[in-house]
């Protein structure tokens, strides 16, 4: 199925505040010649219930280098914090503490390539100052994993004493080295091993099963005796003593990477946040003897080596399980056991690394476990400590000790406006008057919307101020720079629709949509406008399709019918993503332009001291409108391009089609010259994206001017821009000095058309997509005899070919059109109807449907999606059916998009190839692969937004949806 590319030209009904629109509602007038504060706004949280916890830091003072373990020092006021590069730091449990004090530097013995993983007191510490702590020598050693004894002298500060060192235990040193250590209520010290080794391919030493060595495991040894040549000895209830050449250590296998693990204080019970590999993150309260699958399995659903020989016990599911959409490197926690947080008491804590998420987990044996999201955060959480009282703290790997807060929001969400009136945006909803401090705004050019219009504003509480972007100073120098936005600013933008065409006094409001920027993220609402015109309501985060009669002359029979697609939440995101820069229309480009009479309005909003910093010019290039007379064709039409397409087609935006029309790259730059398509030809032969002096041969402007499948925008627009398919012909029917063969056939076609219009003669000159696009552009020619076009169009309506008669369809009414599933559709009329698999397979490899961009089948298509070959038994109808008119409702999680954002401000979408403790390597839809060091890395976040898009079966009818279903059956 089509990846992103099929939001090419996306039009507003399928975003939330998509750059610009059309002509506002009303004569918006100039910015006010003194700047208000914006004191209205009840725009604050969001109208979901949002986690009822949130962290704030401890120890604000003290800052740690990558930070691993923090373990409260037995009968001390001391907190012991070990480093990543082997030091190990003690300081005093005062949150205004502001000296730390060196144990030992591990380096200064243990080598240069010294690394630290986990620290553990004896349970008699206090009268044997005993300590144990884990740490590696260096990458890929054979005996590279050390478990040592060491000392600790008394004094002002506690002292390791390195030359007390007692090696215990040693194994090998890989990416996966766990190196938790926690004595238990036993009182015997218990020991987390990884399987040693880089994430792909998984588990490449089969160790993971392989109970005959001490890796993948959890390990549990008597330090207090010395027996069989060891220095620790086999506690003799271990599980696997005598079993085989199983190593007596074991106290339970099958892990990947456990992650931080640790005892409940109340029950003894041992929990553990294991690593996943390319699916899920796992959670596990260990039992003795237990086999928890790797690599068997990857948590309870994946297979992934299935036909290796089992260890010497069956196989337990995780407690608790998180697909990568929403985790990806588990960190396991505490039971909490503390008096402060009432309602935390007796869950299981623990989060996330790369998302910041937190979660409680009750799971009491016999009863359904209880998970619910506590905390969503921008930290890296590395590790827990718990306190001697119970109370639990986070440690973030950037260098920060947090506590849990109640979360003060949770309580104001009922507050959320519901209703436009009572965003405080406006001092009258009914008459769109903006409140005193609300900006209202224009722009230089619209994309296409259906002939939409809009009226925009800008809210920034107070009186705050626009910045550039902190990673990028030089924010007009770098076009993929963006600007930053005070925390609650919002972006506005009510769009109307005449319900007469050409008559301003119809519009009629349909929605406003807002960008809210909560200070981390910028999220999308949508307020539907009632019957009465005197206020919105929100929608909820699904989307909703109305339908409204239009009068419209230039329609068959003089009216028509549009369907106005209010956009879900998730629908929103498509486009405002962080790669892109979500804001789109609120740029310098957009906003150089005249305001109401008091001149230009960049100059009034730095008057009004909006920014920061003075904008400068010369850093960027003016965006011109289609209607602007004195601009060049080419700067228009690159304008209409970034506007409307740049939001997937750019690098690392997420369409297939590999081009970049980003306002700001010289046109030989964009990949769009004389380039194949890769997305199918149509039929138009010798095809080029766009082909310099022939643009009936371009795809680019084909697909603009149809209808049906493979029309651009695939998803939120019905009715052809017709003003932006002349301006791109226009523009590349003048790439050539000479009179082009497109135009002169054009000249022809309008004369022997004159001459010769019998049927035959039409059938001919529609015999090739080519000549069908040449004859819209000859009948649309001022003169043109009425009766052969409607001959013409007539004819093409009931042509064989689709590709042609795709392009007429908008010439002919409704009820004459084929009658396609279009956005929303009642399964049943799919359902109810038999199928047919061999039109089904036509179907699916159907150049303008796509299917092959991604799916490889009989030899076709590519590996980018998901295998189809078995598609029929894993689904019944009904299941295919909602798997492609809602792709998102499930993703498969090895087809789960990532945006990795860096630390240049550069943003890159894709699937995880590879991830260890260096990096990331991503492949993006575009099949280019692309790596990125840990080190370059900002964040990582999961889409929520499957890959396959909607609308996939909008421009089938619904018998060709039956074909279609009917075939994936036979997939088996």
């Amino acid at each position: 199925m089509p990846q992103l590319i099929c939001r090419l030209f996306l039009s507003p009904l399928a975003l939330t505040l998509f750059a610009c629109l059309a002509p506002a509602l009303q004569p918006t007038s100039a910015a006010p010649a003194k700047r208000e504060a914006w004191t209205t706004s009840r725009i604050l949280g969001s109208p979901e219930p949002p986690p009822p916890y949130t962290v704030e830091r401890s120890f604000p003072n003290l800052t740690f280098k990558n930070p691993l373990e923090l373990v409260p020092e037995p009968g001390s006021d001391r907190w012991w914090m070990v480093e990543l590069e082997g030091r190990i730091w003690t300081f005093k449990n005062d949150n205004g503490a502001t000296t730390r004090d060196l144990a030992v530097d591990l380096k200064k013995f243990a080598g240069p390539k010294a690394r630290a993983y986990g620290l553990a007191f004896h349970p008699d510490y206090e009268t044997n100052r005993q300590i144990y702590v884990c740490y590696i020598l260096g990458p890929k050693l054979e005996n590279g994993t050390i478990v040592s004894e060491f000392r600790v002298d008394d004094g002002p500060t506690p002292i390791v004493d390195p030359k007390s060192e007692r090696i215990l235990v040693r194994w090998r040193s890989g990416g996966h080295n766990g190196g938790s250590l926690k004595f238990g209520p036993d009182g015997f010290l218990y020991i987390s091993t990884g399987d040693a080794e880089v994430p792909s391919p998984p588990d490449p030493l089969n160790t993971g099963q392989d109970v005959s060595d001490l890796l993948a495991s959890i390990l549990r040894i008597d330090v207090d005796r010395a027996d069989g040549g060891l220095n620790y000895a086999i506690p003799e209830d271990n599980p696997f003593i005598g079993i085989g050449d199983a190593r007596p250590e074991i106290w339970s296998f099958g892990f990947r990477n456990p992650w931080r693990m640790s005892f409940d204080r109340s029950t003894g019970e041992l929990w553990v946040g294991d690593v996943g590999w390319e699916l899920w993150e796992l959670v596990y309260r260990v039992e003795r003897g237990g086999n928890y699958g790797w690599s068997i399995m990857e948590g309870s659903q994946q297979t992934v080596k299935p036909n290796n020989p089992r260890g010497p016990a069956p196989i337990s599911p995780p407690i608790a399980e998180h697909p990568h959409t929403e985790a990806m490197s588990v960190t396991g926690g505490f039971v909490y056991r503390g008096a402060r947080l009432a309602g935390l008491r007796g869950a299981y804590l623990y989060g996330d690394y790369v998302t910041g998420k937190m979660w409680a987990l009750r799971a009491n044996k016999g009863v359904r476990p209880d998970l619910r999201e506590i905390a969503s955060t921008n930290l890296r959480i590395i590790c827990y400590g718990e306190w001697h009282d119970g109370e639990v703290y986070v440690v973030d790997y950037n260098g920060g000790i947090y506590s849990f807060e109640p979360n003060k929001a949770a309580t104001a969400q009922a507050d959320f406006p519901l209703k436009l009136s009572e965003t405080g945006l406006f001092s009258s909803t009914q008459n769109h008057t903006p409140a005193p401090g609300a900006l209202p705004y224009k722009i230089n050019i619209e994309p296409w919307s259906d002939h939409a219009t809009a009226e925009r504003l800008l809210a920034i509480p107070d009186k705050g101020t626009v910045g550039v972007h902190k990673v990028n100073e030089l924010y007009f120098a770098k076009v993929r720079g963006r600007w930053a936005f005070p925390s609650n600013s919002v972006l506005a933008k009510t769009i109307s629709l005449e319900m007469e065409r050409g008559n301003p006094d119809s519009k009629r409001r349909l929605e406003t949509q807002l960008l809210h920027y909560d200070g981390r993220y910028w999220n999308p609402y949508t307020y539907i406008w009632n019957d009465e015109q005197t206020d919105a309501e929100l929608l909820g985060p699904e989307s909703l399709d109305r339908t409204f009669e239009i009068t419209d002359k230039s329609a068959p029979g003089g009216k028509r019918a549009q369907t106005w697609h209010f956009p879900s939440r998730a629908e929103c995101m498509l486009c405002h993503t962080t790669r892109g820069g979500v804001i789109y229309g609120f740029t310098p480009e957009q906003l150089d332009r005249a305001h109401g009479d008091e001149g230009n309005q960049l100059d009034q909003f730095a008057a009004l001291k909006l920014f920061k910093e003075p904008i400068n010019r010369r850093k960027f290039k003016r965006m011109p409108s289609p209607d602007d007379a004195k601009a060049p064709l080419e700067a228009k039409v690159r304008a209409y391009l970034h506007v409307n397409c740049s939001h997937c087609h750019m690098r690392g935006g997420g369409g297939t089609a590999v081009f970049d029309v980003r306002h700001h790259l010289a046109t030989d730059k964009t990949l769009l010259i004389d380039t194949p398509p890769s997305q199918g030809a149509f039929g138009i032969e010798d095809a080029r994206i766009i082909a310099p002096g022939r643009p009936f041969h371009s795809t680019l402007p084909y697909r603009m001017a149809k209808l049906g499948s493979g029309r651009m925008p695939h998803f939120g627009s019905d009715i052809v821009d017709e003003k932006g398919v002349r301006l791109m012909l226009d523009w590349i029917s003048g790439m050539s000095s000479d009179k082009t063969a497109d135009w002169k056939e054009l000249e022809n076609e309008l004369r022997s058309l004159a001459k010769d219009s019998n049927d035959d003669a039409i059938e001919q000159r529609l015999a090739k997509t080519s000549d069908a696009l040449r004859l819209i552009r000859a009948f649309q020619e001022p003169g043109f005899d009425a009766r052969l076009r409607q001959r013409l169009i007539a004819s093409a309506a009931r042509h064989p070919r689709s590709e042609v008669r795709d392009l007429f369809e908008r010439f002919i009414p409704e009820d004459q059109r084929v009658q396609r599933l279009g956005t929303s559709f009642d399964h049943r009329l799919v359902l109810e109807k038999k199928g047919s698999p061999a039109k089904g397979r036509a179907i699916f490899f159907r150049e303008s449907l796509q299917c092959i961009n991604c799916h490889r089948l009989d030899g076709k298509g590519r590996e980018l999606g998901p295998d189809l070959s078995r598609i029929g038994e894993k689904y019944p109808l009904e299941q295919l059916l909602e798997h492609l008119t809602e792709p998102s409702r499930f993703i498969d999680p090895k087809f789960i998009a990532y945006e990795i954002e860096t630390t240049d401000d550069e943003s890159v979408s894709g699937f995880i190839l590879k991830r260890t403790e260096q990096g990331v390597t991503l492949k993006t839809v575009n099949a280019e692969t692309v790596e990125f060091t840990r080190s370059a890395i900002a964040s990582i976040r999961p889409s929520t937004i499957s890959t396959m898009p909607l609308g996939i079966l909008q421009s089938l009818t619904a018998q060709e949806t039956a074909d279609l279903l009917a075939f994936l059956k036979t997939l088996k």
